[in-house]
Parts: C-alpha cells; sequence; structure tokens
C-alpha cells in the first residue's frame, strides 16, 4: 500500500511542477483549479516539491491579504519578459530587433515593436531596447531604471498581450520567500 501511494505522490509532483514551469507564480488556489485536483493534493505535492527544492514561494500582499505564489526553482529574473511567438505579429518588421519600453502608470508597463505616440504622451519614460527572437518566444530585458522604478524585484508581475501590444502590470508587494513547514 505504501508503494502505492509513493509511486502515486511520484506522479502528482510531475505533473504539477509541470503546470507550475508552464504557468509560473500561480497561488495553491488556482493549481488546484487548473488541474482540478483537491486542495489537499495540491499541498501534499507542493510540500513534497519544496522538500525536494523543486520549487520556492513568494508571499505577496494582495489588496491586503496574504497570498503564496509557487515558482519553479529556475524562475527567471523580474526583469526578463518572455513572450510565445504566436501571440504577437512577429513575421512584420514590427518586432524585428527592437521595442519600446513605456512607464504607463504606477502599475504598468507597455511593450511595443514600434514606437507609440499615444503611449508616450502618458508615459513617464520611455527606453529602446534589443530584443532576442527564437523560432518559440520573444525576449526581452527590462531596463534597469524601470525595474528600479516599479521596485520588480519586490513585486508580482504579470505579463499579457493586447493585440499586437506587451502590457505588464506590477502588483502587490513580495513580503517573503518561504518554505513549507516539513
Amino acid at each position: 500500500m505504501i508503494i502505492k501511494r509513493n509511486k502515486r505522490g511520484k506522479e502528482s509532483d510531475e505533473i504539477l511542477l509541470e503546470v507550475i514551469e508552464k504557468y509560473p507564480g500561480l497561488s495553491q488556489y488556482e493549481l488546484a483549479r487548473k488541474l482540478k485536483w483537491p486542495s489537499g493534493r495540491i499541498d501534499g505535492s507542493i510540500r513534497r516539491l519544496l522538500n525536494a527544492n523543486e520549487i520556492f514561494i513568494r508571499v505577496l500582499e494582495r489588496n491586503g491579504r496574504r497570498v503564496n505564489l509557487v515558482y519553479p526553482k529556475d524562475q527567471k529574473p523580474s526583469n526578463v519578459v518572455e513572450v510565445p511567438i504566436g501571440l504577437l505579429h512577429t513575421g512584420n518588421p514590427i518586432w524585428s530587433e527592437s521595442a519600446f519600453v513605456y512607464a504607463l502608470d504606477n502599475s504598468t508597463i507597455g511593450i511595443s515593436g514600434t514606437e507609440m505616440p499615444e503611449w508616450e504622451q502618458i508615459s513617464c519614460f520611455l527606453e529602446k531596447i534589443l530584443i532576442r527572437k527564437d523560432k518559440e518566444k520573444i525576449v526581452m530585458r527590462i531596463p534597469e531604471r524601470i525595474v528600479r522604478f516599479y521596485n520588480m524585484e519586490r513585486r508580482h508581475s504579470v505579463v499579457s498581450v493586447n493585440g499586437n501590444t506587451i502590457l505588464v502590470t506590477v502588483t502587490g508587494e513580495i513580503i517573503e520567500e518561504k518554505k513549507y513547514p516539513a
């Protein structure tokens, strides 16, 4: 009986780790909903993955509430934005070598393959950056000045695509990184 549980636990851990790697920064509740698993199964798997140093948790304060967000151990730095190439119109020259990064407001960064006069009018500042493109994704490094402005090392970011532009929403302050009790 113990062998079956151990095998089942390992299978659960592998499935959950794949989801965490594909969707980093989801909460335990969001992971349970995505996989349609009971919260106890998610909790057990998270504990095992944490003890194996396969994942880590960031405690975030969002709207006055603490939320535990789960990340793979090799999470990308907070200043790197990756977007699957299929979400943008990359075949045209708009997303060829560079992009324009706009500090739009206190929580939104806009990224475009071309200059956006309407964004330039409302942005705090603008920087032109180089992009790296491969068959699967476009990779951009947010300039240090913008990273500092938004305090991105201490805050949670969500990347979304709107038409042929990218929006990075910076929310909630990361309070701590923690391990589950064993």
